[in-house]
C-alpha cells in the first residue's frame, strides 16, 4: 500500500504533484546552512506559500472578531504555531484588552478514534509541552498565553465549571478526532459569543473524518463557510 492509498484518494491528492518538489526545496535550503536569526526574522524567504496561506487565513478570521468580547481557545496546540500566532496578534491588535489565548492539549499525540476510521496514525502530532512553556516564558507571553494540559474528553467540562467567567470569541478545533469534537463542541459553543467564530481545521477532509461527522451531528443547520485561498483551516462557522 503506498502513501496515497493509505491517506486517501480525494482531498489528500489535490496537491500530490507539489510534494516531491516541496521536499526537494526543503533539502536544498537545509544544505544552505542558513543562519538561525535569518530563519526567524526573514521567515517569508523560506516558508512555503501554503504554510503562509494558513497563517493568513487565521489572521483574516481573527480580524473578523475584533470588537467581539471573549478569549481565544485552541484545542490541539501541537507545537504551538497557531497558538503563538494568536498570542502575537493580541499583542499587535488588542494591547489594552483583556483578551487571552488558551491552548488545550494532552501532549500524547493523536488518539485512536473508536467511532470512525481515521487515516492518521495514533501517536502522531505529539509535541513537547516543556518546549512550548519555555517559548511562552522567554517571549514574555505569560500574561496572555495559557497552556492547559488535559484530556479534554474527560476534563474540559470540569475546567469550564471551575472558570465560569470564561467566554470565547474564537474556538479553533485542531484535534480531528470524533470523540474530542463531539465532547468539546457543545461546551465551547455555549461559551462562544454571538459574532464569534468556530474554526475547523479538518472539516470535509478524509484524513480525519471524525470532525465532519461530529459537526453534522451537533450543528446540523450551521452555515459552514471556507476561505478559498487556503487549504487549512478548511472551514469556519460564525455564531449568529
Amino acid at each position: 500500500m503506498n502513501k496515497r492509498q493509505h491517506l486517501g484518494e480525494f482531498e489528500y491528492i489535490k496537491f500530490d504533484e507539489r510534494r516531491d518538489k516541496y521536499y526537494e526545496t526543503l533539502q536544498t535550503m537545509k544544505e544552505m546552512e542558513i543562519p538561525f536569526q535569518d530563519l526567524v526574522e526573514n521567515f517569508t524567504c523560506f516558508t512555503g506559500h501554503m504554510s503562509l496561506s494558513r497563517y493568513l487565513a487565521l489572521y483574516e478570521l481573527y480580524k473578523q472578531t475584533l470588537g467581539v468580547a471573549g478569549h481565544i481557545a485552541e484545542v490541539g496546540t501541537f507545537k504551538g504555531a497557531s497558538f503563538f500566532l494568536f498570542a502575537k496578534l493580541l499583542k499587535i491588535f488588542e494591547p489594552e484588552s483583556l483578551t487571552q489565548v488558551h491552548g488545550f492539549d494532552w501532549f500524547q499525540g493523536m488518539n485512536t478514534d473508536h467511532e470512525v476510521v481515521q487515516k492518521v496514525d495514533s501517536g502522531t502530532y505529539k509535541a513537547d509541552e516543556a518546549s512550548i512553556r519555555k517559548l511562552i516564558d522567554v517571549q514574555h507571553l505569560n500574561n496572555l498565553a495559557f497552556l492547559h494540559k488535559m484530556d479534554v474528553t474527560k476534563d474540559l467540562e470540569g475546567f469550564l465549571k471551575k472558570h465560569q467567567h470564561l467566554q470565547f470569541k474564537i474556538v479553533f478545533l485542531d484535534a480531528g478526532i470524533y470523540e474530542v469534537v463531539k465532547t468539546v463542541l457543545p461546551l465551547f459553543w455555549e461559551r462562544l459569543t454571538p459574532g464569534g467564530i468556530l474554526i475547523l481545521d479538518q472539516y470535509n477532509h478524509e484524513t480525519s473524518p471524525g470532525e465532519t461527522i461530529a459537526v453534522r451531528e451537533i450543528l446540523p443547520n450551521a452555515e459552514v463557510r471556507t476561505l478559498p485561498f487556503t487549504w487549512m483551516p478548511t472551514a469556519y462557522i460564525v455564531k449568529k
